[in-house]
């Protein structure tokens, strides 16, 4: 497929842009977050995903390798750690959730053989799913009030949580496999022992929650966005915040710390802004407007982060000092 024209912009202008209007509205985008597929970005529109490849030097390389047929509009992606490039067939592996609220597992060489398992399951949207650092497990969250554990072998659903609240966020940490996260919209967040399926730590802000995220590098950090409000947890003193900061003025939104947990971006779609803050300081280093934006997502290894404006996907380079 052919490598898709870069526009480069200075300031707290996007640092590049691609305008993919023949595609439509760009839903969800999300980066691989393991080092063996790091440069691979997914992106969803109405009805298909697009899975490219980028580089990043001076300028951007935004290669699109392949599209995947999606018959309904997507919530959520992510990809398997077991997705690479650099193995014979390529192994591209990753699932989706639909407005349907099903899973789609999708799995390609980028030759001849691609396949698509559907999971059913949850009765309502799906607002984040996120596979294992072992490929064992994929946990998804959703509007119907629970977080869902489903096997990678099976196919199968093998634990629900019933929680108190539409689920918002899902993450596990690579640090140790037998521990999710799972962030609800009343304001708690708990980590559960997969195999007890029990909660083993709560932090709880008191206030609606809109998106949570565990710092990729260190297990004991949490950030959460509660009314437009920016909040760190250290898990070693879980009884209060350890930060809290207002970044936006309305509810919703969504939130990621990078691979190093220096930077902190939020997206809020009802402002229409885009905020990135250093970790330690709380210090503001980027403010920017957006129209229709989607979620966000951090590259696994180098201060950059795209989202998609409506039709256009945007990538801002941040120096974390």
């Amino acid at each position: 497929m052919p490598t898709a024209t870069i526009t480069k912009k200075p300031t707290s202008e996007p640092t590049f842009t691609t305008d993919l209007q023949d595609s439509g509205q760009i839903s969800v985008v999300h980066f691989s977050q393991y080092e063996l597929s790091q440069d691979l970005l997914l992106v969803a529109f109405p009805s298909k995903i697009l899975l490219a490849r980028l580089a990043f030097h001076e300028n951007l390389e935004f290669k699109k390798l392949t599209e995947f047929n999606n018959s309904v509009s997507c919530t959520a992606l992510a990809f398997s750690p077991e997705t690479t490039l650099n193995a014979l067939p390529a192994c591209i592996l990753f699932s989706s959730a639909g407005s349907d609220f099903k899973l789609r597992i999708f799995r390609s060489d980028l030759a001849q053989d691609n396949t698509c398992k559907v999971l059913s399951g949850h009765s309502d949207y799906i607002n984040e799913i996120n596979y294992d650092p072992e490929n064992n497990f994929i946990a998804s969250v959703s509007d119907d009030n629970t977080a869902k554990v489903w096997s990678t072998v099976e196919y199968s659903c093998v634990a629900t949580l019933y929680l108190t609240s539409a689920g918002m966020s899902t993450c596990w940490h690579k640090e140790d496999a037998s521990k999710l996260m799972v962030a609800e919209k009343i304001g708690l967040i708990r980590f559960y022992n997969v195999n007890t399926q029990k909660p083993i730590l709560s932090l709880d802000f008191g206030k609606p929650l809109s998106a949570a995220h565990w710092a990729p590098s260190d297990a004991q950090l949490v950030c959460s966005l509660h009314l437009g409000e920016l909040v760190l947890w250290d898990l070693t003193r879980p009884s209060r915040p350890s930060h809290i900061k207002l970044l936006h003025s309305l509810n919703g939104g969504f939130i990621k710390m990078n691979s190093l947990n220096e930077l902190v971006v939020t997206v809020n779609r009802l402002e229409g802004s885009v905020k990135v803050s250093h970790v330690n300081t709380q210090q503001q280093r980027l403010s920017a407007s957006v129209a229709l934006p989607s979620n966000v997502s951090w590259h696994f290894r180098l201060p950059v982060f795209c989202l998609g404006d409506d039709t256009k996907l945007c990538f801002w380079r941040i120096s974390p000092k």
